[in-house]
């Protein structure tokens, strides 16, 4: 198999297999009342185009390009980097390159929806028999949401999980006893303040629970009404940001520098030993592969005590198939090959959450990883809760998100109180999103 890299047209990787005669195996599921669809022998060429920060050169030769080549030995795939200047979807199709698959978050989806090439898949879905029972139904919910559709504009590839890591050294130190799986937010931040203390000179700190949207996606509480007019003063919201402030926003955890919302700063200070609990996901898993010296363990992500259950909102990419490709079939087959029980039992067991609703395959999270081999970490409890599926209004993003994240910052860094900083969003909102309507109208 060839790996050569070109600069303009992205990676291109040639896969080579045994042919099948039908999709038997892996992410589908035979259909005795229909003849297995004819598999094309001809060479094709599937261009795939997405941000590396979804797979690494590695993970793409992992869990896709490795596992092509033993199924259909007339499908390239040649990959395109969206993150390098000059190859983002909008300058790819300005320049005629339209790719076959696009894969993506969720905002994404309307995206290819405005640039009409948001393609609906049920037709290959049911030809190729992909039994859709095997997967987290919310991970498909999510997808038609985004898509602002009745039908699936692409498929899941995998989730970021999120979960609650805790220092036990910490712990141990100031004879608190350890999380556990289940808790509420609150729990977790009574929790916290037992720890929080300055011992020796180094001020130790109890949570870290990340930005408040990560709740407010855990329990749908939506920035805009249906008419797209801003519900940020309304008693859900006030709610929020108290509880925030509760479990994050008190002397000794919230001082500056860490009086504003920074992941990379807190996962550090967890590393070092100065912080007890932090809700992460894949990238402080992958951070505590390279830190052998730090006594950790993990339990389920603190839980909203009006949506038990349920873990923040979905974070995966999905795979689309664009409207344009002239190869849909084949296409398909690079994403049904992902999506293979064998391909995602691989991904579990590497630390990336599969999209099956296997409860086998969730039990095997993370056991592939060799830094944590011979270890009893409970990793299994990372995938355990539900993904939330939030209903976005049209004009929800990263303008409007923002927003949020400037309020609770001004009510960290004591600038405002809680009513006076969702005051002002609001208006922020309201103006920001009359300005877009009034663009969209013209």
């Amino acid at each position: 198999m060839s790996f050569d890299v070109w600069k303009r047209s992205g990676i291109v990787l040639a896969s080579t297999i045994l042919l099948l005669s039908g999709c038997s195996s892996g992410g589908t599921k035979a259909d005795d009342s229909t003849a297995p669809p004819k598999i094309s022998t001809d060479p094709v060429t599937i261009k795939l185009a997405g941000s590396r920060g979804l797979f690494t050169d590695e993970e793409l030769k992992l869990y896709i390009m490795d596992p092509l080549a033993k199924k259909y030995p007339n499908i390239t795939v040649q990959y395109i980097n969206t993150s390098d200047k000059g190859f983002g979807l909008n300058e790819l199709i300005t320049a005629g390159d339209i790719p076959d698959i696009v894969m993506g978050y969720g905002s994404t989806l309307p995206q290819l929806k405005d640039l009409n090439l948001l393609y609906n898949m049920d037709p290959l879905i049911k030809k190729y028999n992909l039994d859709l029972n095997r997967f987290i139904p919310e991970f498909l919910d999510y997808i038609k949401v985004n898509g602002r559709s009745d039908f699936l504009g692409g498929l899941p590839a995998y989730n970021n999980a999120f979960a609650l890591f805790y220092n036990k050294t910490l712990f141990d130190k100031f004879a608190v006893p350890y999380p556990k799986d289940g808790m509420t937010w609150e729990e977790v931040g009574d929790l916290g303040k037992k720890i929080t203390r300055n011992f020796d000179g180094i001020q130790y700190r109890g949570f870290f629970p990340d930005g408040v949207a990560r709740m407010t996606a855990q329990i749908n509480l939506y920035q805009m009404d249906k008419d797209n007019k801003s519900i940020l003063t309304t008693e859900p919201w006030k709610k929020a940001f108290d509880l925030w402030n509760n479990i994050y926003n008190y002397p000794g955890n919230a001082d500056e520098p860490y009086n504003t919302i920074n992941f990379g700063n807190n996962q550090t200070a967890f590393l070092k030993g100065e912080l007890a609990m932090i809700t992460g996901y894949s990238s402080t898993l992958n951070a505590l592969r390279k830190a052998p010296e730090v006594n950790w363990d993990v339990v389920t992500y603190p839980q909203h005590k009006d949506k038990m259950g349920y873990s923040t909102g979905v974070d995966t990419p999905n795979f689309s198939i664009t409207s344009s490709s002239k190869n849909k079939d084949a296409a398909f087959l690079v994403i049904e090959t992902l999506l293979s029980d064998e391909v995602q039992l691989n991904l579990a067991k590497n630390g990336k959450m599969s999209v099956l609703s296997s409860e086998t395959v969730k039990k095997e999270f993370g056991k592939g990883i060799p830094e944590f081999a011979g270890k009893t970490y409970n990793l299994s409890s990372i995938p355990k809760l539900k993904p939330s599926v939030n209903k976005p209004p049209v004009y929800t993003g990263s303008d409007t998100n923002k927003i949020i994240i400037d309020a609770y910052e001004s009510v960290l860094k004591k600038e405002a109180d809680v009513n006076t900083a969702l005051r002002v969003a609001d208006e922020q909102m309201n103006n920001l999103v009359q300005s877009k309507i009034k663009l969209d109208t013209k």
